[in-house]
């Protein structure tokens, strides 16, 4: 029953994406990349994005934190899937919003046709301290990564001393994206 309402959610969601928006970002943000940037660093130029787009409720959201621990704030849930000129599905990324400190941040999360993390891009960053995380010595631990792999920050990604909350912020939007992008396929609805 759970994968029919997530399905009809999902059909319902599927969207052309040129650029998808990324979060509001203000005067006093440390902008790296744009989306647009972010996502051809990772896959290239030149694919087809498509959105899919899924709403939220309290049963998805429960079961994400029954499986995670981790809570959902948005109310859509938007992952992009790529494909060449001839269709062939390469990968799909999310734009995370997650809360350093005080101040939300940006991200893309980049994974493979079969759900692994490719990249983790950090788009901008607001905080005056705890931008280490967007280095790539740090960044890098999350290659390959499954929505089946433990995601544990000081187990299985190392944290960096002075950037606690903002590694903590990276490791949930990874986890969630993970997540997401294996519940959107499990549910049976093609990007």
């Amino acid at each position: 029953m759970m994968r029919s309402a997530v399905a009809a959610l999902l059909a319902a969601g599927t969207v052309l994406a040129a650029d998808p928006p990324a979060s509001d970002s203000s005067p006093q943000a440390e902008q790296y990349f744009s989306v647009t940037e972010a996502r051809d660093r990772v896959y290239g130029p030149g694919l087809i994005w498509r959105d899919t787009v899924c709403q939220v409720d309290s049963v998805l959201r429960t079961e994400l934190y029954d499986e995670t621990g981790l809570l959902e704030a948005d109310s859509l849930v938007r992952l992009s899937y790529g494909a060449d000129s001839a269709g062939t599905p390469l990968g799909a990324y999310r734009v995370a919003s997650e809360v350093g400190k005080y101040l939300p941040f940006e991200f893309l999360v980049a994974l493979d046709g079969g759900g692994k993390v490719l990249d983790v891009v950090v788009l901008n960053y607001r905080e005056s301290r705890g931008g280490e995380v967007r280095r790539e010595r740090f960044l890098q631990q999350y290659h390959g990564k499954l929505a089946s792999s433990p995601v544990r920050l000081n187990r299985d990604i190392l944290g960096i001393a002075g950037a606690t909350l903002s590694a903590w912020a990276v490791n949930r939007g990874v986890k969630k994206t993970l997540w997401w992008c294996d519940r959107i396929r499990s549910s049976g609805v093609k990007p």
